[in-house]
């Protein structure tokens, strides 16, 4: 009888436990926040710290694996200090590896070298265990993490948006909310494959890199530039208009690696490249980590949002068009989404109209000045070696102003200063620069106030990019 009782009492349990799972898969939620890394972490942060009480955060990952990825791992102390000020315990955790001091910008002949001194505001950083802090700390009683499920199909329903996910079990994870924030990465189904969003959202070929990096030590006597240093090296000659990178994560530890424009990648091998031209400069090293992946280059998409969803980070491709950087906008465009969030959704305000200020706010902060470094990006995926060269000794390509011209009105300012001596130039790569700059400042600053502005306002955006990469490129 006693033993009846205990049994009775487990299948209870059971059962209850079993209700409480479904009752979590096939659930409603505030919102859905696709991807649990850096943007999706800070949009489910900032939603639940503004008052938003149920938010469901998915990965495709296991928990356990979140936060590891293939990429540069710098990211600007200033993001570090910021998610510190949040509470995100990052150095005393580890996460950061080095401190750059100098960055390096080199021409492809290497008799031009612009030596930067960066005074620590680059962090190298242990990306496992960045995404892992991000996550730990994030995750709280308004949040629900759902991993190991992948994005299958979204369906609009009246005022919300119904998500199913693909999970290890038989049945799939269904979720539905008023909002859906994508954050899951550079392959995004919800911007490339469901059609939500249109042409002008998708990441052509020439418009993203194919990366191989290596973390690895280097032994022997190393050159004293490659210490604490971010070093960029751009040749056509080697990477096709890519750019090769040497970081120093400190000691005698390197994230190396190299990227080309993707419509190379048949003819051509990052890993080959990186193993010809970089490792093959050292005296011998052990690899740590390697790995390969794509990363978007290009101006910023014309929308991030759509209905009711939200693109952030990579998965709105609001990455630094010149070598793909996406971190910090990563973590700043989910922090932005998610204290919009925190505020549509208690006032049923869901709607393409009600987002609108998403697009201005990452407009402002980071859309501005990657449309005009866009230009910079096409013209280096497009200019012989013997021209870059010249360029940067003669310093009407001072890369190291532009690369740290962190600011659009400095920006601005430093490529019309340019610009004066570019329209006077018999290279046609140059002379052309100018016209089209002030062309997409003039569209930017006339951003549309509403979606209703937005359908010609894309179009006549792209054409300037079209027409611009079709008179300089190299023809193959």
């Amino acid at each position: 009888m006693i033993l009846s009782k205990i049994f009775i009492s487990i299948v209870d349990i059971h059962a209850k436990q079993k209700l409480l799972v479904d009752l979590q898969v096939n659930a409603s939620y505030d919102v859905i926040i696709v991807g649990a890394g850096t943007a999706g972490c800070l949009a489910a942060y900032s939603a639940a710290k503004e008052g938003l009480g149920k938010i469901a955060l998915v990965d495709r990952k296991t928990k356990g694996q979140i936060g590891s990825k293939i990429c540069g791992d710098g990211i600007g102390i200033k993001h570090i200090e910021f998610l510190e000020s949040l509470g995100y315990p990052l150095r005393e955790n580890e996460v950061v590896r080095n401190v750059i001091q100098n960055a390096h910008i080199i021409s492809p002949d290497s008799k031009t070298d612009f030596s930067i001194p960066i005074q620590g505001q680059l962090a190298i950083i242990d990306r496992h265990k960045f995404g892992q802090v991000l996550l730990n700390e994030t995750i709280n009683d308004q949040i629900t993490l759902f991993d190991k499920s992948t994005l299958n199909s979204i369906e609009q329903k009246g005022n919300t948006v119904e998500a199913k996910f693909t999970t290890n079990k038989a049945e799939p994870l269904v979720l539905s909310a008023p909002l859906l924030i994508d954050g899951s990465g550079f392959n995004s189904k919800i911007r490339e494959d469901f059609g939500i969003f249109d042409e002008y959202a998708k990441v052509k070929d020439d418009e993203q890199y194919y990366c191989y990096r290596e973390i690895c030590t280097l032994e022997g006597n190393v050159p004293e530039k490659y210490s604490d240093s971010a070093i960029f090296e751009f040749s056509y000659d080697i990477t096709k208009g890519g750019y090769m990178w040497f970081f120093s994560r400190g000691g005698n530890e390197y994230n190396m690696g190299t990227g080309i424009p993707k419509t190379w990648i048949k003819n051509l091998s990052p890993k080959e490249i990186y193993q010809a031209n970089m490792i093959s400069r050292f005296q011998s090293s052990t690899v740590l980590n390697s790995g390969g992946g794509f990363v978007p280059t290009r101006h910023p998409i014309p929308t991030h949002v759509k209905d009711n969803i939200i693109l952030t980070g990579d998965a709105g491709a609001i990455v630094n068009p010149l070598h793909g950087g996406g971190l910090g906008a990563s973590l700043a465009s989910g922090y932005i989404a998610g204290k919009i969030a925190a505020k549509v959704v208690p006032d049923q305000t869901v709607s393409e109209e009600g987002l609108w200020i998403y697009n201005q706010k990452i407009l402002e902060k980071y859309c501005q000045r990657y449309s005009i470094l866009d230009f910079y990006r096409i013209l280096l995926q497009n200019i012989p070696d013997v021209e870059l060269n010249h360029a940067l000794a003669e310093g009407y390509l001072p890369m190291d102003k532009i690369f740290y011209a962190r600011e659009y009105e400095q920006l601005m300012h430093l490529s019309r200063k340019l610009g004066q001596i570019w329209s006077q130039l018999p290279n046609q790569r140059f002379n052309l620069l100018p016209n089209y700059i002030e062309k997409v400042h003039q569209m930017t600053t006339k951003y549309p106030a509403s979606p209703d502005g937005i359908t010609n306002w894309q179009k006549e955006y792209s054409q300037i990019y079209s027409e611009f990469q079709s008179k300089i490129a190299i023809k193959k």
